[in-house]
């Protein structure tokens, strides 16, 4: 099973990550799931932040979330 799947299996519909590569994240993007890029922090922090709204102050220097 690719990773594609994997995640599609798991029920996944957004994909909060930080590096990803492009063929990666299109392919994902291909299988209907919303990928959020180049965010930094812990994993509790980016979970925090995308339930409260506040995912910008997590992104990575010259990147717009």
């Amino acid at each position: 099973m690719d990773r594609t799947s994997a995640i599609l299996a798991c029920g996944v519909t957004i994909f909060l990550c930080g590096a990803i590569c492009n063929r990666t994240r299109q392919a994902l993007e291909r299988a209907g799931i919303k990928v959020i890029p180049w965010l930094t922090g812990t994993d509790c922090q980016v979970l925090e932040g995308f339930l409260r709204g506040g995912l910008a102050e997590l992104a990575m220097p010259g990147v717009t979330v």
